[in-house]
């Protein structure tokens, strides 16, 4: 039977990565003739851009309560799927996907999860974790977004999975920058603990001591930003660390940066990263499970990669990459990547997936 009608849901379309990748999914499935609309379980602002014939249907807050609210959510959630009547469901991240799976029960609609990051850490309620182990059986299908992650599953789910890249729009990748790059080590992502911003402060610290004329921008929100604040006053390096926020320009305020830093303690496979390498930006990254960037940085290569945690290691790739031509010769090498990671193709393969292949004749196939 043909599938025309997608439903997809996750947390919010209000920045981050999986929301980038929502969006720029979202417009090539209506692009390529299916319909599309996408529920989001909070009620927040929409910052990508979405195409005029999907819909966005917010859920909100149901009751003070966090115990009822997520059950309120969630009836509302299988509600609002069966007035729309998909033939199939992609929910994400791992931890939206678990209480879709839960919340369609007897449905009959096809969900398929799209694990989103580090599957020993994520989700990190017990709970939850418990009802992936219990939920993840009834998904049609699952995405993963490493190897790492997806031999973290038994492979009953295996199986019925599939590793797919991230898609990149390649008309939002600027252009590599040519000139001589700002003396700026620059971040983006979530002032959250995961993605560990104190150790990129402290590692900035100490190369600032050696290199005063450069500064450090993280780009992001968070329940972590006063704490880091705080934490650059401490390291009496106040004056020059930038928290702008989030920008909807983001790679164009990037791009002439001296360098690029993920200092993330874990990891799917991280967006900003992968825009930064298709820019040719030199990079830097923490060698964090579940391997996102390790698939993309060959050490000394097209990047340096860190153990997680190691503020020295990390000042010690920030010496090197002061090196201007040093920096330009990995840069230079990282733009390789950028027809490779912006190709139509991995927007055929989420679209063959989910619109054309059927996961459960696959099981069958290995059986």
């Amino acid at each position: 039977m043909a599938r025309n009608k997608i439903v997809i849901i996750t947390r919010n379309l209000s920045g981050g990565g999986a929301e980038r990748v929502i969006a720029q999914l979202a417009n090539y499935f209506v692009a390529q003739g299916k319909q599309c609309n996408i529920i989001t379980l909070n009620n927040d602002e929409v910052f990508y851009r979405v195409d005029s014939r999907i819909s966005i249907l917010p859920v909100g807050e149901k009751h003070s309560n966090k115990v009822l609210d997520k059950l309120l959510r969630y009836r509302e959630v299988r509600k609002m799927v069966l007035q729309q009547k998909p033939d199939l469901v992609l929910s994400l991240p791992e931890e939206i996907g678990v209480y879709v799976l839960l919340a369609l029960l007897g449905t009959k609609i096809p969900v398929y999860v799209s694990e989103r990051n580090n599957p020993w850490v994520m989700p990190d309620v017990k709970v939850t974790r418990m009802l992936r182990t219990l939920m993840y059986p009834a998904a049609k299908g699952l995405i993963f977004q490493t190897e790492m992650a997806k031999s973290f599953f038994p492979e009953s789910i295996q199986n019925k999975g599939i590793v797919l890249s991230n898609p990149v729009d390649a008309s939002r990748i600027p252009p590599q920058y040519t000139g001589e790059r700002e003396k700026v080590v620059v971040a983006a992502g979530r002032l959250s603990p995961q993605k560990n911003m104190p150790l990129l402060l402290k590692a900035f610290a100490v190369f600032s001591s050696k290199h005063p004329e450069y500064r450090l921008r993280i780009f992001g929100d968070g329940a972590l930003r006063k704490d880091l604040v705080e934490l650059a006053r401490t390291l009496n390096i106040a004056e020059k660390v930038e928290l702008p926020g989030r920008s909807t320009a983001l790679l164009e305020k990037m791009n002439s940066c001296a360098m690029f830093v993920l200092s993330s303690d874990y990891e799917g496979m991280p967006n900003v990263l992968l825009e930064a390498m298709c820019m040719g930006m030199p990079v830097i990254s923490t060698d964090c499970p579940s391997g996102g960037p390790r698939e993309l940085i060959e050490e000394g290569v097209n990047g340096l990669l860190i153990p997680v945690g190691d503020e020295t290691a990390l000042y010690e790739a920030m010496e090197k990459m002061a090196d201007p031509l040093y920096a330009r010769t990995l840069a230079d090498n990282a733009l390789k990547l950028r027809e490779k990671l912006t190709s139509p193709e991995i927007f055929v393969s989420w679209y063959r997936y989910l619109f054309e292949e059927d996961p459960s004749e696959k099981q069958d196939a290995n059986n």
